[in-house]
């Protein structure tokens, strides 16, 4: 009965805030953001839209929001060349939640440059029964390969766009840390020497759901967050490595900021890690932000602008169609002709 009044509640939650960050944007409320088109053309090398998050479950309450969100980030003046989904597509990964997720994809996304990730909740089948990794790595496998036009056979992959690397990881059980295998980090080392090898300089983009440890507010508690059994430092070692990579995460719902708020952990969407490393945490799209000083609307996610010398991360609430007031540019070291 409580889980029952917990879910309406939510859902009336959530019908509320996405009518105030609709006429929040008719209004003009949320300007700050800068469209491409404002961008120099002959330096904008790709646009991407990233969410992650979404939660999506079997009934109509989490396409109600993906759905607009899709044709957003489909709307021709954005001219987005990929979208990254950075896990937790699902609030469950079974059948049901999944065909709901892709379906709203499929129709309503017109981007062809996709990448689906894994996150702890899309290895979750049920709330009820034990968690059984290999049942949601067949879902998942099935689901993001039919998103992507893929026929990925693990859950850690390269992705290549418009001459950039996209290197996903992926958690290898079905706790809410990620663990990672010493044969995926040395998958990873060899793709990261592959991309640097073949950029030239260009940044490196590295995607896992969960953050690494020490950053984005992840302490050593790691019952909820971050990365198990030490890996997180052999990743981060790793990482730090190579020129201009770029580390995307979500799993934190800690919204967007830039900084200058004061959480209660001192969180920022956008850090600089070791000597190589920009992690950025990216806002769940689907809940919202749990703690004060991030957005609390569903929707939110990041439009990220790469220039021959640069990054532009822009807030966008997707479901809105409007700008947030987030931007922030990384320029990259090393870069040669």
């Amino acid at each position: 009965m409580l889980a029952q009044l917990e879910t309406i509640l939510y859902r009336i939650g959530a019908f509320i805030l996405a009518l105030i960050s609709t006429f929040s944007s008719l209004l003009g409320m949320r300007g700050g953001g800068i469209p491409k088109e404002a961008a120099t053309e002959d330096t904008l090398c790709m646009t991407i839209a990233a969410i992650s998050d979404t939660h999506v479950g079997k009934d109509a309450i989490g396409a109600a929001f993906l759905t607009p969100g899709m044709r957003d980030i489909s709307d021709p003046s954005l001219d987005v060349d990929a979208v990254l989904f950075l896990g937790d597509n699902t609030d469950n990964g079974n059948v049901d939640n999944w065909e709901v997720f892709t379906k709203s994809v499929t129709a309503n996304c017109k981007v062809k440059n996709k990448i689906v990730l894994l996150g702890n909740h899309d290895t979750w089948i049920s709330y009820d029964t034990p968690h059984v990794y290999e049942e949601g790595l067949k879902n998942y496998l099935h689901y993001s390969n039919l998103i992507m036009g893929t026929n990925n056979t693990l859950p850690y992959f390269t992705r290549v766009f418009n001459g950039y690397w996209f290197i996903c990881l992926a958690q290898e059980d079905t706790s809410v840390s990620a663990t990672i295998s010493d044969t995926q980090l040395n998958w990873l080392e060899e793709q990261l020497r592959l991309a640097a090898a073949d950029g030239n300089g260009k940044p490196i983009f590295v995607l896992l759901h969960q953050p690494m440890n020490f950053t984005h507010a992840v302490g050593d508690n790691l019952n909820n967050n971050g990365i198990n059994d030490g890996q997180s430092k052999k990743l981060q070692a790793i990482l730090d490595r190579y020129e201009n990579v770029f580390y995307f995460s979500g799993h934190q719902h800690y919204g967007l900021n830039d900084g200058t708020d004061q959480l209660p952990a001192g969180f920022s969407t956008v850090e600089h890690v070791g000597r190589n490393i920009t992690s950025v945490n990216f806002p769940a799209f689907g809940r919202g932000s749990y703690f004060d000083g991030g957005d609390p609307l569903i929707g939110d996610g990041l439009i990220v602008n790469v220039y021959a010398d640069r990054i532009e991360f822009l807030g966008r609430n997707f479901v809105a169609g409007g700008w947030l007031d987030f931007n922030q540019t990384v320029y990259f070291t090393g870069i040669t002709e």
